[in-house]
């Protein structure tokens, strides 16, 4: 889903920035991308996955909280010929920084692997917009970028093992702030969190092996929760 939001708190969010959505008071608090502002608010694509995703396409009219502009800004510079590689919610990610690098006047190459959203990708200045079906490396690039999945970022990272990496993993983030923890990852000899110290971090240094583990710790109770929310839509369907 695309969607615009009315929240001028959020309109002056960086490249790069995130924001925590909460449909409801009890609501699950989501991480999304900014994809643009605009003098009211912003806008960002949500990808309907689970039961707090689908809640808000069902039931979503206002949101209880909208928090940020949060984490730190994409490092845009100028660099050269710079590859983002992008797959599911990553894709407003991709495009919110590739549009900062490409006004500083970098060469973008913008490559995603789901045929979607293709109407705002093919309206974006990049040098080049790819769809493709395998990952492939490319010659003579001077900055990787990935986001939207961990193997995605960790195969990119090998494939480009002497080329600077930037990407953004994805990680369960509960608070946002820096207190629950949930996000912390180990980057180097030490450990961040990836919504205080990131969401973008050198790539060579994250442990992808412990990312990827970690994103199956709530499988079970991600798939209780959609399915009862599933009885509940239908309950209501129902009876209407």
């Amino acid at each position: 889903m695309l969607l615009r939001i009315y929240a001028p708190h959020i309109s002056d969010a960086k490249a790069g920035q995130f924001v925590i959505l909460q449909l409801k008071e009890d609501s699950e608090r989501i991480p999304v991308f900014v994809l643009e502002t605009f003098q009211d608010g912003f806008s960002c694509i949500l990808e309907i996955v689970g039961r707090s995703t689908l809640e808000i396409k069902e039931e979503g009219e206002e949101f209880y909280y909208v928090g940020g502009p949060l984490g730190k800004p994409f490092p845009a510079n100028y660099y050269g010929k710079v590859v983002l590689y992008s797959k599911n919610w990553g894709v407003a990610g991709a495009i919110s920084v590739g549009r900062a690098l490409k006004e500083m006047g970098n060469h973008i190459t913008l490559v995603y692997f789901e045929e979607v959203f293709t109407d705002i990708l093919k309206k974006e200045k990049f040098d080049e917009v790819i769809l493709e079906k395998d990952l492939k490396a490319y010659k003579g690039v001077d900055l990787v970028i990935t986001v939207g999945d961990n193997l995605l970022s960790k195969n990119v990272s090998d494939m480009y093992p002497s080329v600077r990496h930037i990407a953004t993993p994805k990680v369960y983030m509960l608070c946002s702030v820096g207190l629950c923890l949930s996000c912390r990852l180990k980057v180097g000899d030490g450990y961040s969190l990836a919504c205080t110290d990131g969401p973008w971090f050198d790539a060579h240094s994250i442990d992808w092996e412990e990312v990827i583990k970690k994103e199956d710790t709530y499988k079970e109770e991600e798939k209780i929760a959609l399915e009862e929310y599933l009885k509940k839509l239908a309950s209501k369907r129902i009876s209407a």
